[in-house]
C-alpha cells in the first residue's frame, strides 16, 4: 500500500506570487447606478389645429434656437387678417371724421365714442389675428438636435399632435439616488465618475444639485450631476455605473482580488510562513476592479499569497515570488 502522507509531501511546491502588506492611500468611493437624461427636452407640438404646409425637420440633425421647425397653412388666417385691416382703414376714416363734425355740431360725442371703439375693436381682432399666423409656425425654443419624425407633410394636426422631439445633451444630466447615511458627505460641485455600457472610457461630471429632501420611502436622496457631452458620447436613456468620493486620501490595507479565497465561513487568503500557505480569516471593505480594503485580520509585513491562491490548502509547499501591484 502507498504511502499517501509520503507522496503528499514529495508534490512539487505550488508556484504563486506574494506582496508584503503596507499601508496604501485610498479615497473612500460609494458605487450606485443612475440613467443619463438630456439637460432639455420637448415634444414638437402645434398649438393650434391645422394642415403642416411645410416641415423643415430633418432626423438627428442640429437645429439653432429659433429655427422655424414646421409651418402650417395660414392662407385663411392671412385672408381675415387683410380683411381686419381694410375695416381698420374705414373704421379711422370714420373716426376721423366724426371727430371733424363733432367741432362744427354736426354730430354726437356719443357717436364719436362708438367710432373710436369699433377701431379699437378691430385693432385687437388685427393684433389676435396675427398671434394665431404667428402659432401657424413652430420655432425651436433651444438648441438641440431633432428626433424621429412622427407625421409627414400634409398632415393634419391639432394641440397637443406630436410631430418630433427636440433633445439637448449637451450638457448631459446624470441622475441617481444617495442612500441617507451618505447624505451628508455629498456636496455641489463634487466631481464624479461613470462608465455608460459599450463604453470603456470614464467620464468625470460635476454635482450641480441635491435633493434637499429624503424619499421617506426609499431612504434616498436624488442628486444631478452635468456632463458637458460636447462630442455626444452619451446617449440620453443610457445606465450609467457611477463613483462617488465620500471621503479624503486615507491609508489602508489594499490586497490583489486575485489573492481572496472565498469559503462557506467568509473569506480567506493565504499568508506565506516558512515556505508554506497559511490561511487567514479577513473581513473586507471596499472593492474596486481589481484590488479589496482589508480591515481586519491583515498586519502591516504580513506576506500574502496571490497567485493560485484558489489551489492552495493549508500547509501547502510554495514556491513564490514578489508580485508588485500598480
Amino acid at each position: 500500500i502507498p504511502d499517501i502522507a509520503k507522496n503528499k509531501r514529495l508534490l512539487p511546491p505550488i508556484a504563486s506570487t506574494y506582496i508584503i502588506v503596507k499601508d496604501t492611500t485610498l479615497t473612500r468611493l460609494l458605487h450606485v447606478s443612475g440613467s443619463l437624461f438630456p439637460q432639455d427636452e420637448i415634444a414638437i407640438a402645434p398649438e393650434i389645429s391645422g394642415r403642416i404646409k411645410r416641415l423643415f425637420i430633418k432626423e438627428g440633425s442640429f437645429v439653432q434656437k429659433g429655427s422655424v421647425l414646421v409651418k402650417l397653412e395660414d392662407a385663411e388666417l392671412q385672408a381675415q387678417l387683410s380683411k381686419v385691416k381694410a375695416l381698420i382703414d374705414l373704421a379711422e376714416i370714420n373716426a376721423k371724421r366724426e371727430k371733424e363734425l363733432l367741432k362744427g355740431g354736426g354730430t354726437s360725442a356719443e357717436l364719436l365714442e362708438r367710432a373710436d371703439n369699433t377701431v379699437i375693436t378691430l385693432q385687437s381682432d388685427f393684433q389676435m389675428l396675427k398671434a394665431a399666423i404667428a402659432k401657424t409656425e413652430i420655432k425651436a425654443p433651444f438648441s438641440g438636435t431633432i428626433g424621429l419624425k412622427e407625421v409627414s407633410e400634409g398632415s393634419f394636426v391639432s394641440p397637443g399632435t406630436k410631430i418630433s422631439h427636440l433633445v439637448n445633451s449637451s450638457p448631459i444630466r446624470i441622475e441617481c439616488s444617495i442612500p441617507e447615511k451618505y447624505t451628508s458627505l455629498i456636496k455641489k460641485n463634487m466631481k464624479i465618475q461613470f462608465h455608460v455600457y459599450g463604453n470603456e472610457q470614464s467620464f468625470e461630471a460635476k454635482i450641480s444639485a441635491i435633493n434637499p429632501m429624503i424619499d421617506p420611502i426609499s431612504r434616498t436622496t436624488k442628486i444631478i450631476a452635468l456632463y458637458s457631452n460636447k462630442k455626444e458620447e452619451c446617449k440620453p436613456g443610457a445606465f450609467a455605473d457611477i463613483e462617488i468620493p465620500l471621503s479624503v486620501e486615507e491609508k489602508a490595507i489594499i490586497i490583489p482580488n486575485e489573492a481572496i479565497v472565498p469559503d462557506i465561513r467568509g473569506l480567506r487568503v493565504f499568508l506565506l510562513k516558512q515556505g508554506k500557505a497559511k490561511p487567514k480569516p479577513i473581513e473586507a471593505g471596499m472593492r474596486t476592479a481589481s484590488s479589496l480594503e482589508i480591515i481586519k485580520g491583515l498586519n502591516i509585513g504580513d506576506t500574502v499569497l496571490v497567485a493560485g491562491a484558489s489551489l492552495m490548502k493549508a500547509g501547502s509547499r510554495v514556491k513564490a515570488k514578489p508580485m508588485y501591484m500598480k
